[in-house]
């Protein structure tokens, strides 16, 4: 990894170099903003530190001339500036940078800063070597992850193919459960046969019974000719019951009976069908809650849930989240720094459809080969840093400003990375680029329930 100091005193990079020094890393020094842009453009950084008062070329200089006519991979760029004011940092953001750093600087922010930048670089050089080489480790049948939470989705994937159990399946919208049910299947000795795939929360209520369990002439207006539901179209197969928590409570108790018997009973009839299918269910929702709330039987869950798999949210996968990006592009796209950076940073509500459907649209709109964050329709500020609305500290004094703007900024950096982290204060700290009992401390201090 490439570090850039630039800065006109040569005391400030002999400290800041001292702080960044260590194995794996290059670090350059720039005496003034030609320099600076000199070394940019020959040396390729991964990342700058750019102080903003330098002579000649100061630092907004540099942002503007890197704006008009940078290099193809721009690096991150954080401006160091002795000058506390909110309005110059915005406006070294609005020229491109990603985050600054007031002197004097927190040792340990700077080192946290310095390990972001190096993570977001190394994943893109492992998405980079997947490119040009066949990895199986990538790819499990149609679904792709190289993240240790996919690597262990796989291995259960595997696992449940293998028995005739039901299988539970919970994730959030856009993660590809469906796709999940389908290699079950595909993996399973139920292969040869249907696989059939019903949304039950699309299915109006009055009419989900027919669908699933199917209904004889004249059952009800408009059955003018009989109908075989899900249940006997899947015979012999895997049926995919998805959103399963949504279904009304009547049809839960003849589901109930369904999976117990093995014998359909279509709407209007009398009589049983008996059926031989291996269901998979899924949902988005909290099933105990939805129990507590009964709202969902505790019968049938316990009767869907033979084996459960969980599928990892997009935004806690995030070596997945470049390699899919690049899937969804193609071979003739490929994005820029910026752009590399606002999608590690986002948090994904959509997960990979949301990405898919941001990849494919940026891929057809765009002039160029390389996709820039606008064409993503992203911000290249950090989550952490834009939500807070900046004039609501512009009234304050300068230093209760600042006290508070960081408070709110460590407070929403700290819970985004416990959250990554499953709540493990150790990693978060290794992630935060900190000490284990300094996150103690913050945590502590800024009232965050861990």
């Amino acid at each position: 990894m490439k570090i850039l100091i630039a800065d006109d005193e040569l005391a400030a990079r002999y400290a800041m170099s001292r702080v960044l020094r260590q194995e794996g890393r290059e670090l350059l020094e720039a005496a003034d903003g030609d320099d600076a842009l000199r070394q940019i453009r020959q040396s390729a950084p991964d990342l700058v530190f750019l102080d903003l008062q330098m002579e000649p070329g100061d630092g907004l200089t540099v942002l503007a001339e890197l704006q008009h006519d940078g290099p193809p991979q721009m690096p991150e760029i954080i401006v160091v500036t002795a000058n506390d004011s909110m309005h110059a940092a915005i406006e070294c953001i609005r020229r491109g940078a990603a985050d600054y750093l007031t002197k004097p600087y927190d040792v340990d922010h700077l080192r946290a800063i310095a390990r972001r930048s190096e993570e977001r670089v190394l994943l893109q050089r492992r998405v980079a070597e997947l490119e040009h080489r066949v990895d199986s480790s990538a790819g499990f049948g149609r679904i792709r992850g190289i993240s240790q939470p996919m690597q262990r989705l796989f291995a259960l994937i595997d696992r449940a193919a293998r028995t005739t159990l039901p299988v539970l399946i919970h994730g959030e919208s856009g993660t590809g459960k469906e796709m999940v049910a389908q290699e079950l299947h595909a993996r399973s000795a139920r292969a040869a046969r249907p696989f059939i795939a019903v949304n039950t929360a699309a299915i109006a209520t009055s009419l989900v019974e027919s669908e699933l369990f199917g209904h004889v002439r004249g059952a009800f207006t408009g059955a003018d000719r009989a109908r075989d539901g899900v249940f006997r179209q899947a015979d012999g197969g895997t049926l995919f019951l998805d959103e399963i928590g949504d279904m009304p409570a009547t049809v839960q108790t003849r589901l109930l009976r369904v999976l117990q018997e093995g014998v359909v009973q279509p709407v209007g009839s009398e009589t049983g069908v008996p059926v031989d299918v291996r269901v998979i269910s899924a949902t988005h929702q909290d099933l105990q809650q939805a129990i507590t709330d009964r709202l969902f039987r505790q019968d049938l869950y316990f009767r869907l849930r033979g084996i459960e798999l969980r599928i990892p949210p997009l935004r806690n996968r995030q070596e997945d989240i470049l390699l899919l990006a690049a899937q969804f592009l193609g071979p003739e796209r490929r994005l820029s720094r910026d752009a590399t950076t606002a999608l590690l940073q986002h948090a994904w509500p959509g997960n990979v459809r949301e990405l898919q459907h941001m990849m494919q649209s940026a891929a057809a709109l765009a002039d160029d080969e390389i996709i820039s964050v606008r064409e993503l329709g992203l911000s290249p500020i950090t989550p952490a840093a834009a939500s807070p609305d900046f004039l609501q500290y512009l009234d304050l004094p300068l230093t209760e400003a600042r006290e508070r703007l960081v408070n709110d900024f460590e407070r929403s950096a700290i819970k985004h990375a416990l959250q990554l982290e499953s709540g493990n204060v150790s990693a978060a700290a290794r992630r935060l680029g900190i000490h284990r009992q300094s996150l103690q401390q913050k945590i502590k201090a800024l009232e965050i329930r861990p």
